[in-house]
């Protein structure tokens, strides 16, 4: 399995236990070159009078990928050198970057740029797991299908409320959604965020 389809496979898991958006593709305009670093005191001591082939095929990039992370250094004449990981190490130019990781040759960066889309969707989280808990502080039964009344005079809130409804509806097992000046019903509870607030009340 290679690099593109691993990702592709494991995408829903990777963004889910990473807490990530989306995963996409390091722009092809980036320059990004790897170079073989040989350790000569390895190499000298298993290799002898070959290292300075190694040596030069390995920084020429003749090398072949092996089985657990050994990799395969080969002259213009088909010798081959098996080297483990200690023997070497793979640097990288042109990752001139913070939030950048690189492990089994996958170079990754976190994008960590907070959009306005996104900002809303974590307050949106945020709601959903209050909702939750204010579900269990009323003891309803999990498969309890609630009405949701809520009140806020901020703008913002009242803008995530129409946006995520749907959402809240299948998170927090909502059957309709209904804005109100008074909100009551089997239990109360204010949300807040930042300072604004968000009065709410479920009812079975």
């Amino acid at each position: 399995m290679n690099q593109e389809e691993f990702l592709t496979k494991y995408a829903d898991t990777i963004k889910e236990e990473l807490n990530i958006k989306e995963i996409v593709g390091l722009d092809d305009s980036i320059n990004i070159k790897k170079i073989f670093k040989p350790i000569w005191s390895q190499l000298s001591a298993k290799y002898a009078k070959d290292t300075g082939k190694i040596i030069q095929f390995g920084k020429m990039w003749n090398i072949k990928q092996w089985e657990n992370n050994q990799i395969i250094v080969f002259d213009n004449d088909w010798n081959e050198w098996i080297l483990e990981t200690g023997d070497y190490e793979i640097a990288y130019e042109g990752l001139e970057w913070d939030n950048v990781a690189i492990d089994n040759e996958i170079v990754a960066r976190l994008d960590l740029e907070i959009t306005p889309e996104l900002a809303k969707e974590w307050v949106s989280r945020e709601i959903s797991r209050f909702l939750n808990q204010m579900r269990k502080d009323a003891e309803y039964n999990v498969d309890d299908k609630v009405e949701l009344f809520y009140f806020t005079e901020d703008s913002y809130l009242a803008e995530i409320m129409e946006d995520f409804s749907d959402f809240f509806m299948d998170e927090v097992l909502i059957k309709n959604i209904s804005k109100n000046d008074n909100p009551n019903g089997n239990i109360k509870s204010e949300f807040t965020s930042e300072g604004k607030s968000l009065m709410f009340a479920l009812l079975k």
